[in-house]
């Protein structure tokens, strides 16, 4: 008999072993601390402590045990010491599930599950914006590591799942949006305001929003740009050279507030991994005008949910359609937020990623190879 995930607590922690926490791993680490955490479960994260991604520490659940392994120039030496805390973090009591985020880290992971020789069920999450499959031998190497235990690949992203056809299982658990963004108050700005930003890994985004700020900077259109985010140094010249207003907000409250006085949110360049920022600002109720790769249309459905543009003439052309017209930014905003609200809810995550936890855990024990 299959049980709730939430009659689980208390029965085993969940171990992550992550390296370090980048932004594209903490959209799915930080939500699901929190999942875990809501159960009453203990759960312990291994990470590697680099000050460049510590801020990410106080989004995670205060309940979690951090087991910080210290940042070090020599890789040897580096995932060395992640392997040495992975073990210990392994050993320190009954498990309920081991999971391993990143490439890196799961071969690490992999080989600390076989040293301390686990009976619990472990999970792999590329975090690799669908590239999984060109990796070459170091997918194959991961893989490989991983079938001698009990395992199965929990994916973000729906362009992943096809490389884990051959594995005991695979489940899609697409990373959540908070609920701030869809309660939040849409107050379009007096003037055309056209937002944009998310990530400090965009460099060549903010190279494009600095020159359409400048192409669409004439008095008589009134229209500006915000940078809602991190953004790397030389970004930053260019963009304030260009007239864009540069936000770094801290958490989602603020991130909201923000999104919620923009006419549209324009993602000029193709995203890495899981398009958070995007989805963020459908959720928030604004028309969005994408890049056309494959990342951004998982999310959109052109002229429906938002728009998606091959060109930069394309993008020009759909930001001045929808200045022009307060109609259809009230339209495809309210379908983008409707769309995003069905698909990455907060609590359609939660019961996902419980319940994939719960299912393995209750299988029986496969043997490891000594």
């Amino acid at each position: 008999m299959r049980r709730d995930p939430e009659s689980l607590a208390h029965t085993g922690k969940v171990v992550h072993v992550v390296g370090a926490v980048t932004d594209q791993v903490f959209t799915f680490l930080g939500p699901a601390s929190h999942a875990v955490a809501r159960t009453g479960r203990e759960q312990v994260i291994v990470m590697i402590d680099e000050m460049r991604y510590r801020h990410h520490i106080a989004n995670l659940h205060e309940s979690a045990e951090l087991v910080m392994a210290p940042a070090q120039r020599n890789p040897f030496k580096q995932w060395s010491a992640m392997h040495e805390a992975s073990c210990k973090a392994l050993l320190s009591g009954p498990l309920h599930a081991v999971h391993l985020h990143g490439m890196l880290p799961a071969l690490v992971g992999a080989r600390a599950v076989r040293s301390a020789r686990v009976d619990a069920p472990v999970f792999f999450s590329p975090h690799a914006g669908g590239m999984i499959n060109s990796l070459g031998s170091l997918g194959l190497l991961v893989r490989a590591l991983l079938r001698t235990t009990r395992n199965a690949a929990i994916v973000s992203a729906p362009q992943e799942t096809t490389a884990f056809d051959s594995w005991q299982s695979s489940q899609l658990v697409e990373c959540p949006v908070g609920e701030v963004f869809f309660s939040a108050k849409r107050r379009e700005a007096r003037y055309p305001l056209i937002v944009t930003g998310g990530s400090a890994q965009v460099a060549q985004g903010a190279a494009l929003v600095a020159q359409l700020a400048v192409l669409l900077s004439g008095e008589d259109l009134r229209i500006s740009f915000n940078w809602i985010g991190a953004v790397d140094e030389v970004s930053r010249l260019s963009l304030k050279a260009a007239g864009v207003g540069l936000f770094e907000v801290v958490g989602d409250t603020e991130c909201a507030a923000r999104l919620s006085g923009g006419w549209l949110h324009l993602a000029p360049v193709a995203t890495r991994g899981f398009p958070l920022f995007l989805v963020e600002a459908m959720a928030a109720g604004l028309p969005c005008v994408a890049f056309d790769c494959a990342q951004h249309r998982e999310v959109i459905r052109d002229g429906e949910s938002g728009f998606l543009c091959k060109t930069d003439r394309d993008m020009i052309e759909t930001i001045a359609l929808l200045i022009d017209d307060a109609a259809l930014r009230a339209r495809i905003g309210g379908e983008a937020r409707r769309s995003a609200r069905a698909r990455f809810a907060a609590s359609d995550f939660d019961a996902k990623l419980l319940a994939a936890y719960a299912q393995h855990s209750e299988s029986q024990p496969g043997e490891l190879s000594p």
